[in-house]
C-alpha cells in the first residue's frame, strides 16, 4: 500500500503539519510498535523526498489509546488546533484502526525551521516578561499577594507607602487622594481588593517545601530534611521560617534534641487555623 495514499491502516499512520506552500513542518507517526514507527517514518521520508537531518525529534514513546476505536484527524482535534495556531494544516495518510490495541508508539518531529521559529518566539516572550521584583521597582500603585513572606521594603522605591492587610476603605481613600509616592498593598488574599484600581498586580508564590527546608536549615544551622516539612501551603513563607526557627530554639533550650524539637515545632506550627 502506497504510504502517501490515504487509507484505513492497521499498523501505522502518519500525521503531518504543512504550511501554505505545502512544506512539511511537522511529522507524527503512530504505530503498533517502536520498530514499525521507525520503519514507517523512514518510508514516509523516502516517499516525500525529505531529509531526516532537516528535522528534530521532540517526542517519542508509548501513548495510551485505551477506549479509542481509531486514530484519525478528528480524534487529533487538539493537535490540529495547536498546528493551526502555528499556521499549519493537519493532514494524514489515513486512519489507524485500533480494535483491541491499548497502547501505540508515537514519534514526533518538527522541522529545524519550525523549531527555531517557536523557540525564538518563546525567547522573545520571556525577554519581555518582567518578574515580580522588577514590577515592584516601577514605583506604581501595586497590589501584592505576598504568599512567600518577602520583605517588600527592600524592593520598592523609598517613597512608597507599604500597607499590610489594610481595610478596603482605607486603600480606596488613599488611591483617590493626593500623595507623594506609590501605594503598595500587601495581602494574602488579593480578592479582597479586586474592585480597587491598581496600576499593577503581583503574585509572589509560596516557598516550595524544598525551599522552606533550605531556608530553615540556614536559619537553624543544621540540615532540615524536606520530609519533616509537613506544613500547609499557607505557612510555607519566609516569615514562618523565622517563627518556626524560634520555636525550635525554644524547645532545644527546654532540653529536647534538635530533631525531636523540629518535629514537635512543625506539629505545633501546622496545627493552627
Amino acid at each position: 500500500m502506497d504510504i502517501l495514499t490515504p487509507a484505513e491502516r492497521r499498523d501505522a499512520v502518519v500525521f503531518i503539519g504543512v504550511d501554505r506552500a505545502g512544506n512539511v513542518e511537522f511529522v507524527k507517526v503512530y504505530a503498533v510498535s517502536e520498530e514499525k514507527a521507525k520503519e514507517t517514518l523512514e518510508e514516509f521520508f523516502n516517499a516525500k523526498g525529505l531529509f531526516p537531518t532537516d528535522y528534530r525529534l521532540v517526542s517519542r514513546g508509548l501513548e495510551d489509546v485505551s477506549g479509542k476505536k481509531a486514530i484519525t484527524t478528528r480524534s487529533e482535534e487538539e493537535l490540529s488546533s495547536s498546528l493551526a495556531r502555528l499556521g499549519l494544516k493537519l493532514l494524514s495518510n489515513g486512519i489507524l484502526t485500533l480494535e483491541d490495541i491499548e497502547e501505540v508508539y508515537q514519534i514526533t518531529l518538527v522541522s529545524e525551521v519550525l523549531y527555531e521559529r517557536v523557540t525564538s518566539e518563546r525567547r522573545e516572550k520571556e525577554e519581555k516578561t518582567l518578574d515580580w521584583r522588577e514590577v515592584l521597582s516601577l514605583g506604581v500603585d501595586t497590589l501584592v499577594e505576598n504568599l512567600r513572606g518577602v520583605d517588600l521594603s527592600e524592593l520598592v522605591p523609598a517613597n512608597a507607602l507599604i500597607l499590610r492587610e489594610p481595610s478596603v476603605e482605607t486603600v480606596a481613600e488613599l488611591l483617590n487622594g493626593e500623595r507623594d509616592g506609590p501605594i503598595i498593598v500587601e495581602t494574602k488574599d488579593a480578592g479582597r481588593y479586586r474592585n480597587l484600581d491598581f496600576s499593577a498586580f503581583v503574585r509572589i508564590p509560596p516557598l516550595s517545601r524544598e525551599e522552606f527546608a533550605v531556608e530553615l536549615s540556614a536559619r537553624l544551622g543544621f540540615n532540615v530534611p524536606v520530609s519533616l516539612i509537613s506544613l500547609p501551603e499557607n505557612r510555607l513563607n519566609l516569615r514562618n521560617v523565622e517563627k518556626l526557627a524560634k520555636l525550635v530554639e525554644a524547645l532545644v533550650r527546654k532540653g529536647f534534641e534538635r530533631e525531636e524539637a523540629l518535629k514537635i515545632a512543625v506539629e505545633l506550627n501546622s496545627s493552627g487555623p
